[in-house]
């Protein structure tokens, strides 16, 4: 069984149609690479995906659990329930400004799950441990760095257990050199297995990290498979035009 399964998904904002029967799959522990131009539709399938816009047509299964059939949603709690098993990582953060770095970590599993106490100020200060970061539990967002802010917002979505993290160009905000620090997270991560969809402009992370490539054109995938193929043997004129700009 799938953990994703995404069939004939169609977004449409008004008269203008975002994405056009996109279908795949992503098994459990799998990279998945997104790339593609900018208004190909990347960052719009993240957001349906866990429940930041709302589909016009087509069917989302986690895990074999309908998010939506045929543009119907699943019932609220059950909706619920399946979004709370997902995480996202924005491009710009999204930190909350007033609170601490541990305090950032700790308010969603407060608010959503109701959670208190110790266990979870030592979850949080584990995972500032493993984005390399404990010794920064009580700055301010103001005072931290790009790179600094993104990796507290990996281990923010990691505070709520997700099995499948979903990035968003997490590293196009950064200063070149805040880049690595942030994609070597994600490299742990993937050594963990756990299940990703990773937009990204970062040609080398999708070579060299993902277990497959999907790239997306005026919003369809037009072509994936593994990064060798993608990379070395596109089959569209339109996949080898991107990367030949892509990779200069």
């Amino acid at each position: 069984m799938s953990m994703i399964e995404v069939t004939n998904l169609r977004k449409s904002f008004g008269a203008l149609e975002v994405l056009r029967d996109v279908s795949f799959r992503v098994e459990k522990g799998d990279v998945v690479a997104v790339i593609g131009s900018s208004g190909s539709g990347k960052s719009t399938l993240l957001r349906c995906l866990i429940g930041l816009e709302e589909v016009t047509g087509g069917s989302i299964r986690i895990d074999g659990q309908d998010l939506c059939r045929d543009g119907v949603y699943a019932s609220a709690a059950a909706r619920k329930a399946i979004i709370l098993r997902m995480g996202m990582v924005f491009q710009h953060f999204n930190l909350y400004p007033h609170l601490s770095v541990v305090k950032n970590l700790e308010i969603a599993p407060r608010l959503v799950k109701g959670r208190k106490g110790p266990d979870l100020r030592a979850q949080a200060m584990e995972l500032l441990g493993k984005v390399g970061l404990a010794d920064r539990a009580d700055e301010m967002p103001g005072r931290l760095s790009g790179g600094q802010k993104q990796r507290v917002a990996i281990a923010r979505a990691l505070m709520m257990n997700p099995e499948i993290l979903l990035f968003d160009e997490p590293t196009s905000a950064l200063d070149p050199e805040l880049t690595g620090e942030v994609l070597e997270v994600m490299r742990d991560l993937a050594r963990e297995k756990m299940t990703m969809i990773v937009v990204t402009h970062e040609m080398g992370f999708a070579r060299n990290v993902a277990s497959r490539v999907a790239f997306m054109d005026a919003g369809a995938i037009l072509e994936e498979g593994a990064p060798e193929e993608i990379f070395t043997a596109p089959k569209q004129e339109r996949t080898r035009a991107f990367l030949s700009r892509a990779e200069k």
